[in-house]
């Protein structure tokens, strides 16, 4: 069974995912801003520092990954197996999930929501 930190685990990865993607657009956004305006220090500090934000970011997501990719092999249910894996270690959106897995959206968070149901219990 997965227990309670393993569930704050399982949100933790989506919250990366989305922290990983916000902070690449940032660096995107600076560097357009240093091709505009030259290399200031202003600049390639800003862009400096958020690439070290997301190398962080994805070794957090890396640790929590294999820690949870462990635990949801532990359980018995495939069909909890494959959607575990398909939304948090895949990181595919919810109707990803439904499709890869044949079910509607509904079916899908009902059984996630099977699974969360456990582990609080």
């Amino acid at each position: 069974m997965i227990d309670n930190k393993t569930r704050n685990q399982l949100k933790n990865m989506v919250s990366l995912k989305a922290a990983i993607a916000e902070a690449e657009e940032e660096v995107q956004m600076i560097q357009k801003e240093i091709n505009i305006h030259g290399h200031d220090k202003k600049y390639v500090s800003a862009l400096n520092e958020l690439k070290q934000k997301i190398i962080y970011y994805r070794y957090r997501k890396i640790k929590i990954c294999t820690n949870l990719y462990d635990k949801i092999e532990a359980l018995e249910d495939e069909q909890e197996k494959r959607l575990l894996k398909y939304r948090y270690i895949r990181g595919y959106r919810w109707e990803i999930v439904a499709d890869k897995m044949g079910y509607s959206i509904r079916q899908v968070f009902n059984i996630h929501n099977k699974i969360i149901y456990r582990i609080d219990h």
